[in-house]
This record gives C-alpha cells, structure tokens and sequence, in this order.
C-alpha cells in the first residue's frame, strides 16, 4: 500500500467515524476539502445527505459510488435501500395528489377529510407562511 493510498484510507475512516458520531457538518466539510473524488468519497457523501433528507442527490452519488467500484456489493446494497425508501417518498409527489384531487382537496387547502399531512402539504404551508413574513419550517 503506497503513502497515498494509506492517508486516503485513514481520511475516510475519520470521515466513517464522524458521520457515526452525529457529527455530519464537520464530515461534510472535510469531503467538499477534498480534490480527489473517489468511489468511497460519493458513497460518504451520500450518507450526509441521506441524513439531510436530500435523497435525490443522495441517490445520484450513490449511483456514481456504484458506477465507480461496480465491485462493491456494500454500495450497492445500500443505494437498493435508500431506492425502495426512495420510490416510497416519491409517492407523496407523483400518487397522492391524484387521490387529493378525486377527494376535492388541493396541495395547499385543507377541507374537513384532509387530516394527514404529507410532505407536500407541509412545504405548501411553509411557502403560504413565508410569503406572509412568517416561517413554519426554518430548515427549508
């Protein structure tokens, strides 16, 4: 194993330690720091967005970790898991407003049968507050 290959493996896995330990803005940092953007590179970042809920990026550099090291049955698995969580989220965006629609309820009112928000619903809200001075959600 050559110098560089041993400091690459020691970064990630002080990277590894530091998204297991919560502490996924330092992680973050780190990664963006570094020039070199390898399969485990994507596959970390991955896990950070994962954890931001921002799973659509996180999808695509799952896919890019898998394409990188086609070998690696871990990536794999985990960009597998993060896809039936990732069809199930969607399901809110591209099924349920159908229903809404069959039931007279629209993305942003809420009449007597709408007691569930989704997703949806909640950042329709924050964008009716913010758009009055107000904020419902700070993080988006």
């Amino acid at each position: 194993m050559t110098q560089s290959e041993n400091i690459s493996l020691n970064f990630y896995e002080e990277i590894k330690l530091m998204i297991e330990n919560g502490k996924h803005t330092l992680a973050e940092a780190k990664l963006k720091a570094e020039n070199e953007k390898t399969s485990e590179w994507h596959f970390l970042y991955s896990l950070i967005l994962i954890q931001k809920t921002w799973f659509d990026s996180a999808k695509e550099h799952l896919q890019r970790a898998v394409e990188l090291s086609p070998e690696n049955a871990h990536y794999k698995n985990v960009l597998a898991k993060l896809m039936s969580r990732y069809h199930h989220y969607s399901d809110d965006y591209y099924r349920r407003p159908y229903y809404r629609r069959r039931r007279g309820c629209c993305c942003c009112c809420c009449d007597d049968d709408c007691c569930h928000f989704s997703c949806c619903d909640l950042i329709c809200l924050d964008s009716c507050c913010e758009c009055m001075g107000g904020d419902l959600i700070e993080c988006i």
